[in-house]
C-alpha cells in the first residue's frame, strides 16, 4: 500500500510540476500516427517524427492536431522546486587570524543646528 502511494503522488507530483505531463499525449500521438499512415501506406514513425517535429516552418492542413501532439507546445506553467539537504556541515578553520582595527573618527566636530531648522521641514538642513 505505502509504494503504491509513494508511486500515485510521485507521478502526480511530476506531472504537475515538470514536462512530464507530455507523456500523457502519447495516445494523441499514436492515433495521429494512424491517420497518417491510412491517408499514405508508405509513412513511417520515423518519416512521420521528421514531418512533426523536425520541420517547425511548415503548416500543415492539421496544424491544430499536430500542435496537440507530446512535446510540440508547452500549455501549463512549471515550476521548479529544487530540495537541498546537506549531511555534514562543512566547518572552515582560518589559518591566520584576520584582525581589523576600529577607531572612531570625528569628521565634523562643530556642527551647530539653527533653531529654525527644526520648526520649518520644508527648508533643507544649514550649516551654522
Amino acid at each position: 500500500m505505502k509504494k503504491l502511494l509513494s508511486i500515485l503522488l510521485i507521478s502526480a507530483y511530476l506531472i504537475s510540476t515538470t514536462e512530464f505531463y507530455q507523456v500523457l499525449k502519447l495516445p494523441l500521438l499514436a492515433e495521429h500516427f494512424n491517420e497518417h499512415k491510412s491517408l499514405n501506406q508508405g509513412t513511417t514513425f520515423w518519416g512521420f517524427l521528421v514531418m512533426h517535429y523536425t520541420n517547425n516552418d511548415v503548416e500543415y492542413a492539421d496544424h491544430d492536431k499536430d500542435m496537440r501532439l507530446p512535446f510540440k507546445s508547452h500549455e501549463g506553467s512549471v515550476h521548479s522546486i529544487v530540495l537541498t539537504f546537506i549531511h555534514n556541515p562543512t566547518i572552515l578553520t582560518l589559518i591566520k587570524p584576520v584582525v581589523i582595527d576600529l577607531n572612531e573618527y570625528n569628521l565634523r566636530e562643530n556642527i551647530c543646528f539653527n533653531s529654525t531648522y527644526l520648526s520649518n521641514i520644508w527648508q533643507p538642513p544649514k550649516y551654522c
